[in-house]
């Protein structure tokens, strides 16, 4: 079987919540997805049977965007490290079919590892307020029951909903959590193209619903993403390409009845940067992701890395 038939990214996993409220965008500047996780194969079910995958994702940055795109003033420094390894499970049920398609079920853990330094300005003679702190502990639990995968020799769909259970550590009182404290359900889409010999063409498109957190009375707005690939196979065990994504909040952040920072709150970002895949064996693959950041409203603006794996088992 060749590398492009052997799906090795996947939903997943690291919960990057800061709990520094200038950041922005949802509460806490933070996601419960890990926007950038499905780039590649993204509509390429794997075979029947039970799968293994681990990766590991860091994300570094150094700027906050405000709501017009600047560097937020309200900020005198900010600092966000963030790591993750992360485990998936992935079956994809032995003859099952639902309106012809094959049944996967997922389930995924991730250990993250965060830093923030944040310092919040204020007027004199008070001076800057340090909200800084780090935190490694358990995420919140990703889970999908079923999703659904249709095939054909050079177009594959999937279609299912996520759900983010909010099991991983929180505290309001922390200024880092691993965890959310809220739950999260996201139907999503995903294709995978190959137009002709060598090429790849990928993309998922996810709307993300949260729920309100009930210790802080933040509710987080919805939240719209799209991960897109496009690669090219030299040979059978090499790919590579650029990836990226798109994201965009839809609705409002609400805190006590308010609109955050008076607007809402409603972050955005995009990336795009270059991977590379390599299939040791038909079992074990690796991919390296590079994903920069631009465009940046209300959140972070920084840069994403990946080692993604497929495993034997």
């Amino acid at each position: 079987m060749t590398f492009k038939t052997q799906i090795f990214t996947a939903m997943a996993l690291a919960s990057l919540a800061m709990a520094a409220a200038p950041a922005g965008a949802t509460e806490g500047g933070g996601n419960s997805y890990p926007v950038g996780v499905e780039t590649n194969f993204s509509g390429l079910m794997p075979p029947e049977g039970l799968h293994a995958f681990v990766y590991y994702t860091n994300y570094a940055a150094n700027e906050s965007k405000d709501n017009s795109g600047n560097n937020n003033p309200q900020l005198a420094y900010f600092k966000l490290r963030s790591s993750a390894v992360v485990g998936r499970l992935s079956y994809v049920w032995p003859g099952v079919r639902v309106l012809g398609a094959n049944v996967e079920t997922r389930v995924a853990q991730a250990l993250p590892s965060i830093a923030a330094s944040a310092g919040i300005n204020r007027p004199a003679p008070l001076g800057v307020l340090d909200r800084s702190g780090s935190r490694t502990d358990l995420a919140d639990t990703v889970f999908a029951p079923v999703i659904l995968g249709w095939h054909s020799p050079t177009f594959h769909q999937m279609a299912g909903v996520e759900t983010i259970l909010p099991t991983g550590s929180y505290d309001s009182a922390r200024v880092v959590n691993a965890g959310r404290n809220t739950l999260q359900v996201a139907p999503f889409y995903a294709l995978t193209w190959f137009p002709s010999k060598g090429f790849d063409v990928n993309a998922k498109f996810r709307f993300a619903v949260n729920s309100k957190n009930n210790a802080t009375n933040y509710q987080s707005g919805n939240e719209a993403s799209v991960e897109f690939s496009a690669g090219y196979q030299p040979n059978p065990s090499l790919t590579l390409g650029l990836n990226g994504y798109i994201y965009q909040q839809t609705s409002n952040d609400v805190q006590n009845g308010a609109l955050v920072n008076g607007n809402g709150n409603r972050g955005r970002v995009k990336a795009l940067g270059p991977y590379i895949g390599y299939s040791f064996t038909p079992r074990f693959q690796v991919m390296l992701k590079l994903q920069s950041e631009f465009d940046a409203v209300n959140r972070p603006q920084g840069t994403r890395f990946w080692i993604q794996t497929k495993i034997p088992f």
